[in-house]
């Protein structure tokens, strides 16, 4: 599924990394999404939000670590370099007052997500209902534009 996404977005000309935030996430979601569709249809809310937080922490710290320390062992003690240093330093080169990689910006936008989404339980007292669902549904909506914006604006210089 990978390959094809990557190859999918090269013959579009969209960024992997793009390409692996919304098509490979929401191949690897469908099925935490039902089973949480499941399990609150039953009447346990909690444990719907739950399997979504914790199969996001499972994602994130083992999904990411694992790989990681396996190929370290591999290559010797190697680190492993999310961007290569060429596209580093044209990246620099080519927007000098932005310090952020595109994966720092993805990654506060996350903790802002995450703020939003406590907050917005902490407004409805901690209970699901379509406000809550709906508000969810829109924020998603709102980060797929953003990464398609942030994909091919960006791109054109304007220096995101």
């Amino acid at each position: 599924m990978v390959f094809m996404v990557g190859r999918a977005g090269c013959a579009m000309t969209i960024d992997t990394f793009v390409m692996g935030l919304i098509l490979v996430a929401i191949g690897t979601s469908v099925p935490d999404a039902l089973s949480s569709v499941i399990v609150a249809r039953d009447g346990f809310g909690d444990m719907a939000v739950s399997n979504a937080i914790g199969s996001n922490v499972f994602d994130i710290n083992l999904g990411i670590g694992l790989p990681s320390v396996i190929r370290i062992i591999a290559d010797k003690g190697a680190n492993i370099f999310l961007i290569e240093e060429h596209h580093l330093e044209v990246m620099q080169d080519k927007y000098p007052n932005n310090p952020l990689i595109p994966h720092v910006k993805f990654g506060f936008l996350l903790l802002l997500v995450l703020i939003i989404c406590i907050s917005i339980f902490a407004l409805v007292k901690f209970r699901l209902n379509r406000v809550v669902g709906f508000t969810f549904c829109a924020m998603y909506f709102m980060f797929i534009i953003y990464a398609i914006v942030q994909e091919f604006a960006c791109d054109e210089g304007f220096g995101c």
